[in-house]
């Protein structure tokens, strides 16, 4: 890179990502919350563990998945990596490596967000307040990445700070996408849980996309619809899709713009993610293989990270790796291009 050193790339890559987490993650605790609200079983909490993967980590610093510990271990412990105030803290560090390029307004705003959360005291993390607790977490991180759009010069760093919001963003709904799931795996939901309205209504909610489906579905709230419309919507900007759109196109900004050739590999990665999309959008089992194509999605995130990692941060190459679709989808891209191929 001409203007921008590799180390300043990362840091604010990693810092974006960090804003976004945060986000998502309260987004997630407070879908929980109005979920469980009025329940009298306090072993409802379990999925997020399992939806994180933090089963080991968990068992290590609690004895059991109820309300209390869950909400303490992603809110408030240090020692995990992944709570909202290690993320925050982490987003701080990352800034303050990129304190001469941030300006006064950006730098104030993250310390202040970071004393806030830091300051959030038990009565702040009891299920009486945590939805308000979430609630300001939230508009934090939407202050956060407002001072950026608004103060962040828009040479190499800008793009690189976009491209770990969407990536981090893409990863995150396709999370919350697989809450159900996760559920299943902790017997809190049956399969017939995809057909339930109120869930799938919260889950919209959680993603600050009601009004935006209620829009385009004014009638009803459709299970099968309204995972359609977090994955492939180009006009909803936490879509899977939107997501993708935007990250190919700072990609593209960095070759075109800042001359990066080394992009190729990522950009290639990209244009197979839209293309799997594109796909997946014709399979009418989505609902029902949802859980194998967040996975699909997940593992490509990584892998496309990966790329952004060995071309620009010196990460060492990764194994050259694919991720197939899950069936149906892939087969039915199989016979759409044998189709294609035929005329």
């Amino acid at each position: 890179m001409s203007s921008l050193l590799s180390r300043h790339a990362e840091s604010v890559f990693w810092m974006a990502r960090y804003f976004e987490r945060t986000e998502s993650l309260g987004r997630i605790i407070e879908t929980q919350t109005s979920f469980q609200r009025g329940r009298e079983d306090d072993n409802g909490w379990a999925w997020i563990v399992a939806l994180y993967s933090d089963e080991e980590a968990f068992a290590k610093a609690f004895p059991e998945a109820n309300s209390e510990n869950v909400i303490r271990f992603y809110m408030a412990h240090t020692e995990n990596p992944g709570s909202i105030q290690s993320s925050i803290r982490s987003a701080r560090e990352n800034a303050r490596a990129l304190r001469p390029m941030l300006s006064i307004d950006m730098w104030y705003q993250l310390n202040d967000f970071c004393n806030r959360v830091f300051a959030f005291s038990n009565a702040d993390l009891s299920e009486v307040r945590l939805s308000r607790t979430c609630d300001a977490i939230k508009r934090g991180c939407y202050a956060q990445i407002g001072v950026a759009e608004n103060t962040l010069y828009h040479d190499e760093t800008w793009p690189f700070f976009r491209l770990g919001l969407f990536l981090e963003r893409a990863d995150q709904t396709s999370r919350l996408l697989d809450v159900r799931f996760a559920q299943q795996q902790t017997g809190l939901a049956s399969d017939e849980g995809h057909y339930d309205h109120t869930f799938w209504s919260i889950l919209l909610r959680a993603a600050s996309a009601y009004h935006a489906y209620r829009r385009v579905h004014p009638r009803h709230i459709e299970p099968r619809e309204v995972a359609r419309f977090l994955i492939f919507d180009p006009r909803l900007p936490r879509s899977i899709a939107y997501c993708l759109s935007e990250t190919q196109a700072m990609i593209e900004l960095l070759r075109r713009n800042f001359g990066l050739r080394n992009a190729g590999p990522a950009a290639e990665r990209v244009e197979a993610m839209i293309e799997g999309l594109q796909t997946a959008s014709h399979d009418d089992n989505l609902l029902q293989n949802l859980h194998g194509f967040n996975d699909w999605v997940q593992s490509s995130l990584i892998l496309l990270n990966g790329e952004l990692g060995s071309a620009f941060f010196g990460y060492a190459k990764a194994p050259e790796a694919d991720v197939a679709l899950p069936a149906p989808a892939a087969a039915m891209g199989q016979t759409q291009s044998q189709t294609q191929v035929a005329r």
